[in-house]
């Protein structure tokens, strides 16, 4: 099955085009840092994959995209691209957060480790969600909760390994309650290479829905809404 997989939630934009049998040989990608600017630039980039690897959209069989959480303007830009292109080729989208995607970059420390993902968000909230140390699959659902509250949702069961830009803070917190959290090395991302070689195991939206998990920042001024254009689309979880 031919996979065309994109990621435009955080802080970056990758898109992976991936062909049956293993190898980089079958496996085409592009991943670029950006704070914005995601939705002129995931087209480019899907087109540069599809021809370095000579094939057109028509062969791709699936597509696959992270559902949120994120910024509201790339969760929108992912999940709109997902829409045209299944209403366009009439393939399948299958889809998971973008939590969960970042979680399979991930290895726990020790054999009974689970891992755990710790996005910050500008409210001193987190985007949480902790996965199976061995196989990474998800053991709850994302959530939008305070530090404590997810030193309170992993519990003292496991040994967890967490990232993330939030995993500092959690931490922090989980020090004073006594439970040790260990965390991951490096830079963390929903990079789409991993959510290529995962999509045909995951479900399919039909059709995808954005996982906001908040409210918008902006809101229409009291007495003048907007009404949208796209009543399909949901404003929050």
């Amino acid at each position: 099955m031919i996979i065309l997989a994109f990621d435009t939630c955080f802080s970056a934009c990758s898109v992976a085009l991936r062909l049956p049998g293993h190898g980089r040989a079958n496996s085409f990608s592009r991943f670029s840092l950006m704070e914005k600017g995601h939705s002129e630039r995931l087209v480019p980039m899907m087109s540069e994959v599809l021809t370095e690897a000579q094939i057109t959209i028509g062969d791709v069989d699936a597509f696959a995209v992270t559902t949120g959480p994120g910024s509201f303007t790339g969760v929108r830009t992912g999940i709109a691209s997902a829409r045209a292109l299944a209403l366009a080729t009439g393939k399948p989208v299958h889809g998971t957060s973008s939590l969960h995607v970042m979680a399979l970059g991930m290895r726990p420390t020790s054999p009974e480790g689970a891992i755990a993902i710790a996005i910050s968000t500008r409210d001193g909230l987190i985007y949480f969600q902790t996965f199976d140390g061995a196989t990474a699959s998800p053991k709850i659902e994302p959530c939008l909760i305070s530090p404590q509250a997810a030193v309170e949702a992993m519990g003292g069961m496991a040994v967890y390994t967490i990232g993330g830009t939030g995993a500092g803070l959690v931490a922090t917190f989980a020090s004073q309650q006594g439970l040790l959290l260990r965390l991951a090395a490096g830079r963390i991302d929903a990079d789409a290479a991993r959510l290529a070689n995962i999509a045909h195991d995951l479900p399919v939206l039909n059709p995808p829905r954005p996982l906001y998990l908040r409210e918008p920042d902006a809101k229409p001024q009291a007495g003048m809404p907007v009404q949208r254009t796209d009543p399909t689309i949901e404003v929050s979880a």
